[in-house]
């Protein structure tokens, strides 16, 4: 009772404060894309990950924060060309721009000491923004396919005041000190182009008026903080299945969107994947590209396990889920898991 009270007064807080820390950063962009798209549809969407929910302590990948919005549905025409110069992006859909800001954090097992631990991985703070264009294709009433194009720019180092948010919020819920943040990855900015595919066979089930999807992927990211090729599937059960794909998750990890299809009635489903990943880089394990810092021997694969439920109702989602990786660096000592929340709000 205790872990969970502290959990939500955390979840809270940092939605609050990287709200007021974020926005700035892509005020701006969301000026400028009325006058590129027609206003017909939007979501706002906000992800959460933590350990807390899962390992039950801060290490590895201990938490992200992203706040994704689609002003409008439907591109323009400059940006159909732009995309149409891409041979692998796919826009015989409808094609729509996602705006999205987010924090991620990283740290050793032991927060608590001061001195650089080797044998564990940096400390580490991702702060960002991306811009995503999505398509969504229906060839067929039981087959479907969508895939995206996404670039992140951010930094990674003390500027991403990742050592600042897990200060403050340990304070609020009284919990462990971090006192290792001096040794964290020094500023580096960072780019990444992110490529996801993906295909879904729908079946129904009238008797029970429910319906099942197998849907594949392949991703693809280059950059100097993430590089990998990864391949998994996902199966989903419930009800409804053809108003979205999967709820989305913070990268690396499946591919999903936030958008999806509104409607009256009650909806659910229930969702399992996996995923594996060749990781040709991760700054947060090699460390910086351009300066000496702290790193340890990364695995080349990587694995992700990943089961969950969503609930739908007229124009809001809200997904639950928990993930399992493999180990990530020789000398891990075990497995990481985390869970996510996500909650969108379509207008």
């Amino acid at each position: 009772m205790i872990l969970t009270h502290h959990f939500g007064r955390q979840l809270v807080r940092q939605i609050v404060f990287l709200l007021l820390f974020l926005l700035p950063v892509v005020a701006p962009a969301l000026a400028d894309v009325h006058a590129d798209y027609k206003p017909r549809a939007g979501f706002l969407s906000i992800q959460l990950e933590n350990d807390l929910w899962g390992s039950g302590a801060d290490r590895h990948y201990t938490h992200g924060t992203k706040i994704s919005v689609m002003p409008a549905k439907g591109a323009s025409g400059w940006l159909k060309d732009t995309l149409g110069l891409i041979p692998f992006f796919d826009q015989q859909g409808e094609t729509a721009l996602e705006f999205s800001v987010g924090q991620n954090l990283f740290t050793p097992d032991d927060i608590e000491r001061e001195d650089l631990i080797e044998y564990d991985r940096p400390f580490a703070g991702w702060l960002y923004t991306s811009m995503a264009a999505l398509s969504m294709i229906e060839d067929r009433q039981d087959y479907r396919s969508g895939n995206s194009i996404q670039i992140t720019l951010g930094i990674v180092g003390p500027s991403a005041k990742a050592e600042t948010v897990q200060r403050v919020v340990h304070e609020i819920v009284d919990t462990r000190t971090p006192r290792g943040w001096d040794n964290q990855l020094g500023d580096e900015p960072g780019i990444v182009l992110t490529y996801a595919r993906l295909w879904e066979c729908l079946f129904t089930h009238e008797r029970i008026k429910a319906e099942h999807g197998i849907a594949p992927h392949v991703v693809a990211a280059v950059g100097n903080i993430y590089t990998y090729l990864g391949t998994g599937v996902m199966l989903r059960f419930g009800k409804n299945l053809r108003d979205d794909f999967s709820p989305p998750a913070i990268s690396p990890s499946f591919p999903g969107t936030s958008y999806f299809k509104k409607r009256a009635d009650f909806s659910w489903y229930l969702f399992t994947g996996i995923e594996g990943r060749y990781v040709a880089r991760n700054i947060f394990l090699d460390g910086n590209t351009f300066k000496e810092s702290h790193s340890v021997d990364r695995k080349p694969l990587v694995a992700d396990f990943q089961i969950g439920i969503v609930l739908r109702f007229r124009n809001i989602r809200i997904s639950l889920s928990d993930v399992f990786r493999s180990k990530e660096f020789r000398g891990q000592d075990a497995i990481s898991e985390y869970g996510a929340i996500n909650v969108t709000v379509m207008h």
